[in-house]
């Protein structure tokens, strides 16, 4: 799907049409089929539908009644009209509307991983626009964390979604965007040192005195400014002073846009920061493509770094042997890419 992107990216390019791709999809939203006699609710939950909440069907002693759980903590997605937790319990996803601010309150700002208590009931919502239409939705009151996650986070991940511009449906990056909220320097150097010549849906465009600029997914989020650009290179030779290996690889920058020809991609980034060590360790799926020669090649990354207070240098690094592979580009053909 990466590669169909890639080519409805270079002719679009080539019409001097561009379209503005999505960078997340709408997390699905659980709908709470009641029934007799259920006491975990949580594990009999299916998708949301339009509902009238007015039907017989529906008790309304339902939307009194407060439930108490505990769940793994994904993610917020605050894309859309309402606010979504996304949890996970005994490998169901879950999803609730909430209310709190999370950016300012740290009790709130939860990581991947987390094991929070929350506290919930089963609420209606108009949808935007056309009121007229009510979801039954399951709505959380309060949540608190009981178990820190001790485990990778998932910086980044793919998602398939549909994008109105090419009216197709593309496979498109999507960062956590909760954990860049208490990012440590550290984590964001190493990031930024991943980032810094494997592309993360790089766009050409203008900075804020119109000059040309290739603003990329990772650097933005990241807050690095654009590609090349002063705050990307002051900050990452800064905290990689004492690396040389890492300064040589910073004397050129380069600028690889989602229409170049060759390049490549992430798939998925999970990062790792052993605090009693003093270590941040990212692993990377990564593909590579030829658009000329219609070719691929993935590969996994496992890059270690170690860190001081105000410095980090890389340790380790290990690659995976390259997997190639054929891939079919024609937009007449069916493919399995």
């Amino acid at each position: 799907m990466k590669y169909q992107l890639i080519l409805f990216v270079l002719i679009l390019s080539a019409c001097q049409q561009k379209g503005e791709l999505k960078t997340a999809s709408e997390i699905e939203n659980f709908e709470i089929e009641p029934e007799e006699e259920k006491q975990d609710t949580l594990e009999t939950q299916q998708g949301q539908n339009q509902l009238d909440i007015s039907s017989p069907q529906y008790d309304t002693k339902l939307f009194k009644e407060v439930q108490t759980d505990t769940i793994e903590f994904i993610d917020y997605n605050d894309d859309f009209d309402y606010r979504y937790l996304a949890g996970r319990k005994k490998g169901k996803n879950l999803s609730f509307v909430y209310n709190w601010d999370w950016t300012e309150n740290q009790e709130y700002n939860f990581r991947q991983g987390d094991l929070i208590l929350i506290q919930w009931k089963m609420d209606s919502i108009s949808m935007a626009g056309d009121e007229e239409v009510v979801n039954v939705v399951k709505r959380v009151m309060d949540a608190k964390k009981i178990v820190s996650g001790n485990q990778p986070i998932q910086f980044l991940r793919r998602e398939d979604s549909y994008d109105e511009s090419i009216k197709a449906t593309v496979s498109t990056m999507v960062i956590n965007q909760s954990y860049l909220q208490n990012i440590s320097h550290p984590e964001r150097a190493a990031l930024g040192y991943i980032a810094f010549d494997i592309g993360n849906e790089c766009e050409w465009g203008y900075d804020t005195e119109g000059t040309r600029a290739l603003h990329c997914q990772i650097v933005t989020a990241l807050n690095l400014n654009y590609q090349c650009s002063d705050t990307q290179l002051n900050f990452l030779r800064k905290w990689f002073s004492k690396d040389r290996v890492a300064i040589e690889k910073l004397k050129s920058c380069p600028t690889i846009p989602n229409t170049a020809t060759i390049q490549s991609t992430f798939d998925e980034i999970l990062i790792q920061k052993d605090e009693s060590n003093k270590t941040v360790t990212v692993q990377s799926k990564i593909t590579g493509i030829n658009l000329r020669e219609s070719k691929s090649w993935e590969w996994t990354q496992t890059d270690v770094f170690e860190y001081s207070q105000d410095n980090i240098a890389i340790i380790d690094s290990k690659k995976s042997e390259l997997t190639e592979s054929e891939i079919d580009l024609n937009p007449d053909h069916e493919t399995k890419n």
